[in-house]
Order: C-alpha cells, then structure tokens, then sequence
C-alpha cells in the first residue's frame, strides 16, 4: 500500500505544522498492515512522529522535513532509554519491524533553535537541557536507513536501540561542528548491523558503539556490527567505543574507512564492566587534528582505555583487538593505558604508517586520559558517555 502525502493536502510551507497529517498518514499505513508514505518535494515543518511495522517513509529527492524548536511537539512517546536529559525524539519507533527511512529526502534538525547564537571561550555554543534525538528506534528488527540525509541536529542523530538486523547505506550526517553532544550515530546494543557508504560529522562522535544503563527489558551485548566504505569526522573521537559498556561489545570489523579532521581516531573505553574482545579496524586512513581542550583527547589516531567509572565495578577487559593496514598524519600518539594491569590484552599492531605533525597549541606532548571515571566527581569536563 502506498500513501502519497499531497493527497493528504499538507501544508508543506517549512513554517506551518503539518505533524497532525504526517502522523494520521503513519497510522493508516499501521492499521492497514503497512506500506510507504510517500513524501514528495516540499518543506515540512513537523513534530514528533511515530511509525509502526512494516512501514517506510519514503523522503523524495527535495522533500525536506524540518524539526520543531518546541520540546513541547515531541509527545508522541516517551522513550525508555535517555540521552542526557533527553527522553523524546524526532522519528520514534518501538517494538517494530520492518522499518524503513530511504528515498534521497532531508531532515533539517533545526539546532540553531535548541543552542545559543554565540560561542563560549572554546568555540563552542550552549545547549538547551532537554533536546530531542532526531531518529530513535527501540527493540526494532530488520530496520533499513539508505540514501538520506540529516543535518543540523540538536542531540544524537540517530540512535538505536537494541535492534537487530539493521542496514544503513548512502546516509549523510553533516551536523554543525560549534554544537557538542550531537553524535552522529549511534549503536547502541544492537546485533547483525551493517554500515555502508556513509558520511558521518560532528562536534561530538562520528560513530559510537556502546552499551547503555538501560531498563532490563532493552539490555543486551553489542555484537556482530560490520562498517565499512565510511568518512567521519570529529571534533571529539571520529569512531568511539564505550564509554557505555554495561554489557559486552564484540564482534567488530571496521574497514575502509577515513578519518579526517578529527581530534581522536579511534577509541576503546571500558569502564562499567563489559568486555570490549574480537574487533578488527583495517584499510584506514586518519588526519588527527587537536581540538580545544573541552574535548575529551590529544589527536590520538588510536586510544585504549580501561577504567574504573565506580570504584565497585571493574571495568571489562579490552582484548584480542588488530588493527592492521592503518596510515595517516596526527600531532598526538597512540595512548593505551590500564588501571588494573592486564586488562588491556592481546592487541595487534599490523602495518601502521604514522607520522606525526606539530601543532600550534602549548599543550602538545601530553596525554589526555579522560574521558573522566565518576560523573559524580569527574576529573574532567562533561558527562562520560
């Protein structure tokens, strides 16, 4: 069944509400067992949206959706899991399959409502509290984001949640790079995840695999997650893993990728007692560039942590880790550190050409450990996440 959206008289004039019309289309779809909301070419001023199983949102090259300002318009469902202080979003689904956002569309996040005009002493501009991830799926299977594009978000992009069999191609995320907390993606204890052809920036991660603190119902590993063909760029670490490791991360291969102007390269943070084991990162190219020193790093193209967040947990083991046929200029260094000895293991270092780079900043030479161990006590800026 297809659904166009015109046939439906929205007002597609980027300014004037059209959530109430976007979101009776979903339903009928929904209640017919499903379909495709086609969305031609126009500006769509929305707010939150819900979609059920079996349904694609078709974003037509041209349509653009634009998000709301007002936290108020995302009552379509509270999430269970939180970014921050953030419990709503953008595009929501629970408990669904057969979820599908494609076509060659747009969704404009509309950040500069959610953040203030001018910039701080580093660069960077103050968010609202509470602001609302732009696609947010919970427990969904067989899920599928191909050819679309997304910037300007005001929090984590795309965020998912304790999916299963996940495809995502030919995606962009161009968020603005004066605007922290605004990951590009997400992963957040899913399994069988494919990522392919995809441009991912941001002032925070480009990419970031983690296992949050959770409700038990949504809580599981992270594992057999394949990206490959991908470019990220981070103010922050271009591709992270941890600092979330409330259950076990592995199976991971990471390929074919570049990493440019970006502060970290890669990362692997354990601290709340998940093992981090069997990942492969090869065929990489990296250009690690300082950040300002609110950012988490020290141009580190490849970063291992593991570290107590709570004196009670041990943080899981980092092992049989390879990274092989990585190559790239940087103006930090390779920084591995354990505070428990041995948890850091089995790492191989297979045809890595470096070369590093001075910079102008006063501070090059030393090693950032953070991010911090105890949010309640940190021992540096920001949330460990």
């Amino acid at each position: 069944m297809n659904i166009f959206l015109s046939n439906w008289r929205p007002h597609a004039d980027g300014i004037t509400r059209d959530t109430e019309i976007f979101q009776k289309a979903l339903d009928t779809l929904s209640q017919a067992g499903g379909g495709t909301l086609v969305v031609e070419s126009g500006k769509y001023y929305l707010g939150g949206l819900r979609m059920g199983s079996n349904t694609c949102l078709w974003l037509s090259p041209g349509a653009e959706l634009i998000v709301s300002d007002n936290y108020a318009d995302f009552t379509q469902a509270v999430a269970l899991s939180r970014a921050e202080c953030s419990d709503r979003a953008f595009l929501y689904a629970q408990d669904a399959e057969n979820i599908s956002i494609c076509g060659g569309g747009t969704i404009y996040g509309n950040a500069d409502g959610w953040f203030s005009s001018s910039v701080d002493d580093m660069g960077y501009r103050t968010p609202a509290e509470q602001r609302p991830r732009m696609i947010l799926l919970e427990n969904c299977q067989r899920v599928r984001l191909e050819n679309i594009c997304i910037h300007h978000a005001p929090m984590w992009t795309i965020h998912l949640v304790s999916c299963s069999q996940v495809v995502i191609d030919g995606v962009t995320v161009d968020n603005d790079l004066t605007m922290a907390n605004t990951d590009a993606l997400d992963i957040d204890s899913c399994q069988q995840v494919h990522v392919a052809n995809s441009f991912f920036s941001a002032a925070d991660d480009a990419i970031c695999l983690k296992t949050t603190d959770k409700p038990a119902a949504i809580q599981r590993p992270l594992r057999q997650v394949t990206i490959v063909n991908c470019t990220l760029r981070s103010k922050s670490c271009a591709f992270k893993i941890g600092t979330e490791t409330w259950q076990d991360i592995e199976d991971i291969v990471v390929s074919n990728c570049t990493i440019y102007d970006s502060n970290r390269g890669i990362g692997l943070i354990s601290r709340d007692g998940g093992r981090l084991r069997r990942m492969l990162f090869t065929s990489m190219t990296f250009e690690c560039v300082a950040a300002p020193a609110c950012h988490w790093g020290e141009a580190d193209p490849i970063f291992l942590s593991a570290r107590r967040r709570n004196p009670q947990i041990e943080p899981g083991e980092i092992t049989q880790i390879q990274f092989r046929g990585l190559c790239g200029e940087c103006e930090g260094a390779i920084n591995m550190h354990s505070e428990t000895p041995s948890m850091i293991n089995r790492i191989r270092l297979e045809s890595i050409q470096l070369t590093q780079r001075l910079h102008c900043h006063g501070w090059q030479g030393n090693y950032d450990i953070r991010p911090p161990c105890n949010p309640l006590s940190p021992t540096g800026m920001g949330i460990d996440n």
